[in-house]
C-alpha cells in the first residue's frame, strides 16, 4: 500500500505579545461565524512551505505585520493534527486587520484569557498554554 505523504504540522500561529497583553484573533470560518471562538493569528502551511515561512506570511495577510524575530514555542496538538506555535514581541499595539481573513481581533491581559479559557471560547483549546510557554521561555 502506498501512504500519502502528510504535513508534519497543519498551520502555523503566533503568540504575539506587547505590554502584558495578547493578541487574539476570530477567524472568519464557518464555524467561527456561528461559535465566535479566539485563536492565535496565523493560519494553513501550503505545500512545500515552511512553519516559520508560514506564520510569517500568515501574519502578514492577516494584519499587515512584518515581523522576523521569533520565538519557537514547539507543536500542539488539536483535531488530529500538530500545530506549530512561535511567540514574538509586536513592538506596538496592532489595532487594523483584512476582513477578508479575520472577523475579530482584540488584546487581552493573562487574566481575561484565562477567563475566555474557562468558558470554552478558546478555538482550539491550546492557546492559554502556548502563552504561558511563550511566558515561561521568555523568563
Amino acid at each position: 500500500m502506498i501512504r500519502s505523504r502528510t504535513r508534519p504540522y497543519r498551520t502555523a500561529r503566533c503568540v504575539l505579545h506587547h505590554d502584558d497583553e495578547f493578541l487574539l484573533a476570530v477567524h472568519s470560518s464557518f464555524w467561527a461565524r456561528r461559535e465566535r471562538r479566539w485563536g492565535l493569528p496565523g493560519g494553513n502551511i501550503e505545500r512545500g512551505e515552511a512553519p516559520m515561512s508560514a506564520v510569517r506570511r500568515e501574519l502578514m495577510e492577516e494584519l499587515s505585520l512584518d515581523l522576523s524575530d521569533f520565538l519557537e514555542l514547539g507543536a500542539f496538538h488539536y483535531k488530529g493534527h500538530d500545530h506549530m506555535v512561535y511567540g514574538a514581541d509586536s513592538g506596538y499595539r496592532v489595532d487594523d486587520y483584512d476582513s477578508r481573513e479575520l472577523l475579530d481581533m482584540g488584546w487581552f491581559n493573562l487574566q481575561q484569557i484565562r477567563d475566555l479559557d474557562a468558558r470554552g471560547k478558546l478555538h482550539a483549546g491550546y492557546e492559554l498554554q502556548a502563552i504561558r510557554q511563550f511566558l515561561a521561555l521568555r523568563a
